[in-house]
């Protein structure tokens, strides 16, 4: 519903359809008339906003998954006042879905599962972005040896868009660089947000999977995107102080929305059994404290290879798809895409070799 976000004196955020107004403005209602808005002229950088007739204004409209849009009408500059038609909905048939990976602590192998989710997801025919939204210590454009001109700090400060910033990664998934060493964004203001929003939107069809690489920890920035994501996957290991750090980021997320489901993945561990019981303690401590019942999607061995493919700034599951990690990656790929996974269970002299093997990268 658009009603409540309208009435004198409110304000509203937007972009537009136009290439030369690609920023996120705000609007400020003077009256509300059965077919029009009339809105106040406002300065925006230090200019006059005129924004053209019929232009498509698109509104950004807080806590609302729906989409309005107005036209612009009108404009008059020696009244202040500009005039756009009463905001309607948009149905539009949602292609892609987002996927935001958090955890409590760094180190634990967040960024370098986004990227490889991302290959495994690119090998089984889907398109993928990978946006590096660790604001202020993004690393996903080291890992990948990319060398783009602009990122994520380019477009918080509106100098440019989502889309000016995607960059071509290997095997043909894409990438939205993130900014490194930038103290400034780590609290990012309601403009800015809206900046990173309004992208979204825009590249709504480029992607069958859009993954969010969130920054470590428990920040406001963290917790909007894990609670705005179609899915949420936690990575821990199985360190106490990981499980601890994993279950503080759940009881923040449930804090805000106790209707949330999270996805569980437990990296680094040693078995299967080791996998599965630290997965148990976590949800039994997540169901009898925050009443939520988070799901073990999966976990990943601890795979020496991997640490050689960070050193060597080329992904695991391009260089050795048949690795321990690589398989699992792809078994969680798998099984977010709904499809049926059989976890294989090597015995006797298979499991020694196998185990034997991993001992020795």
């Amino acid at each position: 519903m658009i009603q409540p976000y309208l009435g004198p004196g409110k304000k509203l955020s937007f972009t537009t359809d136009s290439e030369l107004y690609q920023d996120v403005y705000t609007a400020v209602i003077k009256e509300v008339y059965p077919d029009r808005l009339d809105l106040a002229i406002t300065l925006h950088k230090g200019y006059l906003l005129l924004i053209p007739i019929g232009t498509t204004i698109r509104w950004l409209l807080p806590d609302s998954n729906s989409t309005y849009v107005s036209t612009v009408i009108s404009r008059q500059p020696a009244k202040q006042t500009w005039s756009v038609t009463i905001p309607t909905e948009v149905k539009r048939v949602r292609k892609s879905r987002v996927i935001a990976i958090g955890s409590g602590k760094g180190g634990v192998g967040k960024t370098t599962l986004a990227i490889n989710l991302g290959l495994a997801f690119r090998d089984l025919n889907q398109n993928v972005i990978i946006l590096d939204a660790d604001i202020g210590m993004a690393n996903i454009e080291v890992l990948l040896k990319l060398n783009s001109p602009l990122n994520l700090t380019h477009v918080l400060k509106g100098e440019c868009t989502l889309r000016d910033i995607l960059t071509p990664g290997p095997a043909g998934i894409k990438i939205l660089p993130g900014s490194s060493g930038i103290s400034a964004f780590t609290n990012l203001t309601p403009i800015q947000f809206n900046r990173i929003i309004s992208g979204f939107a825009d590249l709504e069809n480029e992607c069958d999977q859009f993954i969010i690489d969130t920054g470590a920890g428990i920040s406001e920035v963290v917790l909007r995107f894990l609670e705005a994501a179609d899915e949420i996957l936690l990575i821990t290991t199985t360190e106490p102080h990981a499980l601890m750090d994993t279950y503080g980021l759940t009881k923040a997320l449930a804090y805000r929305n106790p209707e949330i489901k999270p996805y569980l993945i437990i990296n680094c561990c040693e078995s299967e059994a080791e996998a599965l019981k630290c997965s148990e303690t976590f949800k039994k401590a997540a169901s009898r404290f925050l009443k939520l019942e988070p799901e073990l999607l999966g976990w990943i061995y601890n795979d020496k290879l991997v640490s050689k493919s960070l050193k060597n700034q080329k992904p695991l599951y391009l260089t050795n798809p048949n690795s321990d990690y690589s398989m699992q990656v792809r078994n969680i790929a798998n099984k977010l895409l709904g499809k049926k996974v059989t976890q294989t269970k090597p015995s006797g002299i298979v499991s020694f070799l196998h185990k034997l093997k991993r001992s020795f990268r």
